[in-house]
Parts: C-alpha cells; sequence; structure tokens
C-alpha cells in the first residue's frame, strides 16, 4: 500500500497518510486544511531476512559523506 509523506500548507504538520486512489482528497489531520504538499521520501523493502531502505546505502545521485 502506498504511504506517502505530506506537511500542509495551513499549520505546517508533518504527516503521512495511505492513499489509495490519487483521486482521493488530503486533508491535514491536525487542522483539515486541505492546502498540503506531498514530499519527496525514500522507499524501503522489508523481507524475512532484513530490513533495507534506500537511504542507508545512498540512491546514487549524490556521493556519500
Amino acid at each position: 500500500m502506498p504511504i506517502f509523506e505530506y506537511t500542509c500548507g495551513g499549520c505546517g504538520a508533518a504527516f503521512e497518510m495511505l492513499v489509495r486512489s490519487p483521486e482521493v482528497r488530503v486533508a491535514c489531520p491536525m487542522c483539515g486544511s486541505g492546502e498540503v504538499a506531498k514530499q519527496f521520501s525514500s522507499f524501503a523493502v522489508a523481507t524475512a531476512e532484513r530490513f533495507t531502505s534506500s537511504v542507508a546505502k545512498g540512491c546514487g545521485c549524490a556521493p556519500a559523506g
């Protein structure tokens, strides 16, 4: 299931929301504002053996430092 990260333009709250369809109107759970911006986030994969995050190894777009 796709879980997206948002920031509210009304109150500044950061939150995550499960969005099953692109037609779903996302509103801030704190203030109810519809002025939300989807944030860029990395993905993670969980397997039976280990948890892997794209942040841990880097995306390959910038040198690790």
